[in-house]
């Protein structure tokens, strides 16, 4: 299975979430001992999260670019976890599955801020914190 078609997949498939009052921004997770892989797959689990929220808001561009950043930031926490000891396919399905937990969690979030009568984005610390703490990731800066 292409990591393409495991993004797909980790945003289609509903698993038992994160609940939303639970979630730390990324920055603490990492900070109380979160194994790197956990980075690849919050990021990705964020940026797929976002996108697919936002839907037909975004072009078929950029969606595209998210796809790829997402696959990109799946195979960095496959890598992770193969080197934490992990066998690749076990590797492989621990990321989708903790990619699937951590969407479903932000879908939460900016669901609960939206019937809040808040903005899903601009109003929720965690979001704020992450994008600030991905977009580091993605650019190689923090």
């Amino acid at each position: 299975m292409t990591f393409r078609a495991l993004t797909l997949l980790a945003l289609l498939l509903p698993l038992p979430a994160l609940a939303q009052e639970e979630m730390q921004p990324l920055r603490i997770e990492v900070g109380d001992g979160a194994p790197m892989s956990y980075i690849g797959t919050r990021c990705a689990a964020f940026y797929a999260s976002s996108a697919a929220y936002l839907g037909d808001q975004i072009g078929e561009d950029m969606q595209d670019q998210v796809n790829d950043i997402v696959a990109l930031l799946m195979m960095t926490a496959v890598d992770a976890m193969e080197q934490e000891g992990l066998e690749p396919d076990a590797a492989r399905d621990a990321v989708v599955s903790e990619v699937e937990a951590l969407s479903d969690a932000y879908r939460q979030r900016f669901d609960a801020n939206a019937e809040a009568g808040r903005n899903a984005f601009s109003d929720d610390p965690v979001y704020l914190a992450d994008n600030e703490d991905c977009t580091a990731v993605m650019t190689g800066e923090g």
